[in-house]
């Protein structure tokens, strides 16, 4: 009634009868003084007809329910009332889709904070507080924070934490709020850094779980650099089901039946309790075969799992989005590279432990042992100390010794042995760090050099240290001589006597079939031995005086045996073309006194063996050793 009658009274009476209307009911204050220096000097309005009309209105919508009227009451979320319509109406073309603006922020803010009536209660009024303020020209639009505090006010006290709070909240989670000195401003351009926060922490929009592959993507790439990047390592990230369904969302590339010669490095998610139960049954369930090989990397201990840790998601979130968004001329470039740093710093520093397999146990995984060790480097130092900590502190030289030797009495293959150590050892027996192919071949290699083992490179070549050879000087010649892949299947370890250089050593049994069935021709035994009668002491060429063996087999296997008298000279097998080079290169000319000469021959057939036989000097005694093939 009084609104009807506001609008039929005489001009001359509207300024006292406005003051009567304004008086007469709970407005506060400064609400008049609010519309008159935002909403009439930014908008159309026809002066105080327009401002009472719209606080009619507002009254006759809230004047029951609240005991002072203040901008907190413009709500964006009641389409019942007038007063957006009546705003609307008078406002200019630049504010006219501002209060849309203001609702897709309301609703972004409802959606992207759980149960928001209880961490937002006062989420309507800030927001329709901060919307009426910014309808204003750009040196009165927006507002304090205080001022929207005192908007909110009404009989109950606010406190102040808990407003900081809930504004924090509508700040973060909005993308048109703009921060313009201490005030906050509704703007109709997005704000690029409030809407990938607003977008970041909508749970709805990454229900197919991109935020966590990306996750994953970028904790791969702190610790192991971009998939263009030469690396020792192959890094798996594990995904969120790790324990029962591990490589279902991986792609092919990671799975354990795809993985190259690269040392395998498995990320866990999450902090592991129990962890010898629990590493021990994956490890069963999961891994079929290279058990021993894989090396298992940790977070810190009293983390949470990294698919459910809210700020790891979110900063993914962000870089992910602004990634997306980017364009020539835009600020997501720069928010992308500022988020994607912030996520890799705090990924550097989540992973700081280290767990091998030490003990197996197949029938009862559950009883499995691991070793853990602490990891002091953080991002891409990570996977070179974690190595070095192997190395040094849990890889046991004595125990490789050992092993090693073992195999070298068995004339296994290198190709053998590595596959044995990829798998853990049985029986209870302590495992042998998984160190890489490489860097257990070059071990091999230096026991070698030590004289400890010796190497038949295929039956064509022995590595071998030399009389009086120093270990540096063994290991210059020897070192990238093992070759890999199926070479290794013929490349046999042997006792260091099996090829000896010097008169002490005697070779030991292996059989032909180790050695490409070769035959050897050895001309005048060595001294202090003679051929027993009708026995055959056991030799590499036919063990056992086995049938087939013609003639007795002395020791020496080099070119020139060493003798107290000279030196021992050496040629791995080689063209007789080169033998004469070589010989000339020793400075053996026609009056050299050469004693103990042994030439060995892979395989020859009998025209070439005859001929061979014809062409020797006269007036010497020859020793014949050959395996005649059925």
């Amino acid at each position: 009634d009084e609104y009807v009658r506001l609008n039929n009274i005489l001009p001359v009476e509207q300024e006292r009868k406005h003051q009567e209307f304004v008086e007469s009911y709970p407005f506060a204050p400064h609400l008049l003084q609010l519309l008159e220096d935002q909403v009439l000097v930014a908008t159309n309005a026809q002066e105080t007809r327009d401002l009472i009309r719209i606080l009619a209105d507002l009254f006759k919508n809230y004047g029951d329910d609240t005991p002072i009227l203040t901008a907190a009451d413009f709500r964006l979320d009641d389409d019942k009332n007038a007063i957006a319509s009546l705003l609307s109406s008078v406002a200019n073309p630049s504010h006219a889709a501002l209060r849309e603006k203001a609702q897709r922020n309301l609703t972004a803010v409802q959606e992207a904070v759980p149960e928001v009536n209880n961490h937002i209660p006062h989420l309507q009024e800030i927001i329709g507080s901060l919307w009426l303020r910014s309808i204003a020209i750009e040196n009165l639009a927006g507002a304090e924070p205080h001022e929207l505090q005192v908007d909110i006010t009404k009989d109950k006290t606010i406190d102040d934490n808990s407003f900081a709070y809930e504004l924090q909240q509508i700040v973060e989670n909005s993308f048109n709020i703009h921060q313009s000195g201490s005030r906050l401003i509704f703007r109709e351009e997005e704000n690029p850094q409030a809407k990938l926060i607003a977008t970041a922490r909508n749970d709805r929009l990454f229900e197919d779980g991109s935020d966590k592959n990306y996750l994953a993507q970028e904790v791969r790439y702190v610790l192991g650099g971009g998939d263009s990047v030469a690396q020792n390592y192959r890094v798996t990230i594990l995904s969120l089901n790790w324990q029962s369904e591990p490589w279902k969302n991986l792609e092919e590339r990671d799975h354990p039946d795809k993985w190259d010669e690269r040392l395998p490095v498995v990320v866990v998610p999450e902090n592991v309790q129990n962890l010898n139960e629990v590493l021990g049954k994956w490890t069963k369930e999961h891994l079929q075969k290279r058990r021993n090989t894989v090396r298992f990397l940790l977070p810190r201990a009293g983390t949470v799992n990294i698919y459910f840790d809210k700020e790891l998601l979110h900063l993914s979130r962000m870089t992910l989005k602004a990634k997306e968004w980017k364009a020539p001329g835009n600020e997501y470039g720069k928010l992308e590279t500022k988020y994607q740093g912030e996520l890799r710093a705090k990924i550097g520093h989540r992973f700081n432990r280290l767990a091998i397999l030490r003990l197996w146990n197949f029938q009862e995984p559950a009883s499995c042992e691991f070793s853990v060790e602490t990891i002091n480097e953080q991002g891409a130092k990570i996977l070179e100390a974690a190595d070095k900590v192997v190395r040094e502190n849990l890889f046991i030289p004595e125990d490789f010794n050992e092993y090693v030797a073992e195999a070298a009495s068995n004339n296994s293959s290198v190709s053998k042995l590595l596959n044995e150590l990829r798998e853990p050892r049985p029986n209870g027996q302590e495992s042998i760090a998984w160190l890489g192919e490489t860097a257990i071949s070059e071990k091999i290699l230096r026991l070698c050099a030590q004289g400890k083992i010796a190497i038949s490179l295929g039956g064509r070549e022995y590595l071998q240290v030399n009389s009086g050879e120093t270990e540096i000087s063994a290991w210059q010649r020897m070192r990238g001589r093992l070759g890999t892949g199926r070479t290794l299947d013929e490349t046999i370890l042997l006792p260091l006597q099996a090829v000896p250089q010097t008169q002490n050593y005697t070779e030991p049994s292996t059989g032909a079939e180790q050695f490409g069935g070769q035959n050897a021709f050895q001309f005048t035994p060595p001294d202090g031995q003679t051929a027993p009668t009708g026995q055959n002491p056991g030799n590499v060429f036919n063990p056992g005086n086995q049938s087939g063996n013609i003639g007795y087999e002395p020791t020496p296997v080099s070119l020139f045996n060493p003798t107290e008298q000279g030196e021992t000279l050496y040629s791995p097998p080689t063209s007789s073309l080169n033998l004469l080079g070589k010989t000339e290169s020793w400075g053996i000319h026609g009056g050299s006194k050469i004693r103990n000469l042994i030439i060995k021959v892979d395989s020859l057939n009998g025209a070439q063996l005859q001929k061979l036989l014809r062409d020797l000097p006269d007036g010497l005694t020859y020793e014949l050793n050959c395996q005649k093939e059925d």
